[in-house]
């Protein structure tokens, strides 16, 4: 049984050049925007086709500006982030990964970027900062314009499992498989590297996970018997103890879509729909 809001989104921010939400339980009409695109699934992937292709799966992409398209959310959770094309930032990542292309599609999920903590927090809690920080770190990492920081390729292994796979079919000898190493040292160099302990990052991805089914369409108690949950009474308790808020309250928190203008001077944004006519719509105003 499904709640029914579709498209489902997240708080809408707009900062100076780039805007951002979360976004699930839509198939779009083709459409384009004035901006640059990135879209990043936060659970599986997605489906994309731009006017005269095919519809293909993607885990991340990157849309230049103008072009017509489809998104089918495909039962997953994308972060969307739109861009000025124009600026230093847009200019580097289109010079890097565009060329002459419409659409790149990076061998990368959002999980190279940031962890199942950094990504739940910002979905959930409506401080603009939150969401603000981890695409700064995104968009930095794309155009190079920072360093990649050394890690252990073996925890890499390990987070990049647990953030991609079914909660309920994630267990310590499979992630320790992953790592090659001991479940015992898996355990202890885990909490070593990211500062938290492999069984707190697994909730963390348990409750991403159900929050994702809320988003995709999913009630509560579903959401949480599918993440593995008892029931919603046990999701409901550790998604607030976990992250200070309910199930039940994210929803009613979501239930109307809100745009915040997180700068005086925010970004320009246009979305042009093609079905029946063309129609265009001003997120600026």
């Amino acid at each position: 049984m499904k709640h029914g809001k579709s498209p489902y989104t997240s708080t809408f921010y707009m900062w100076n050049g780039v805007a951002a939400f979360f976004y699930s339980a839509h198939l779009t009409s083709f459409h384009s925007h004035n901006t640059m695109q990135l879209v990043l699934d936060t659970q599986k992937d997605f489906r994309f086709k731009v006017k005269g292709g095919s519809w293909k799966t993607y885990k991340s992409l990157i849309i230049k500006e103008n072009v017509i398209h489809q998104l089918d959310t495909n039962d997953s959770v994308q972060l969307i982030i739109y861009l000025d094309a124009e600026t230093r930032i847009a200019q580097a990542i289109k010079s890097k990964y565009l060329a002459d292309d419409e659409i790149y599609p990076l061998d990368l999920n959002i999980f190279h970027f940031v962890n199942s903590n950094e990504l739940q927090l910002a979905l959930l809690n409506t401080e603009p900062s939150l969401l603000e920080n981890m695409i700064n770190r995104i968009l930095a990492s794309l155009s190079l314009e920072i360093g990649n920081t050394p890690a252990d390729e073996r925890i890499i292994a390990a987070e990049q499992a647990i953030s991609t796979t079914h909660p309920e079919e994630i267990t310590i000898k499979s992630l320790a498989d992953k790592a090659c190493l001991s479940e015992s040292r898996l355990r202890s160099l885990f909490k070593d590297v990211t500062g938290v302990s492999l069984y707190r990052y697994i909730l963390w991805n348990k409750i991403r996970y159900a929050t994702n089914q809320i988003m995709a369409g999913y009630t509560v108690n579903d959401a949480a018997i599918d993440a593995g949950f008892t029931d919603s009474s046990h999701f409901h308790k550790m998604m607030v103890k976990m992250f200070g808020i309910s199930p039940s309250k994210f929803l009613k928190d979501n239930k109307e879509d809100v745009l915040i203008m997180c700068d005086q001077s925010p970004l320009h944004f246009e979305t042009r729909v093609y079905n029946k006519g063309q129609r265009i719509i001003d997120w600026s105003n």
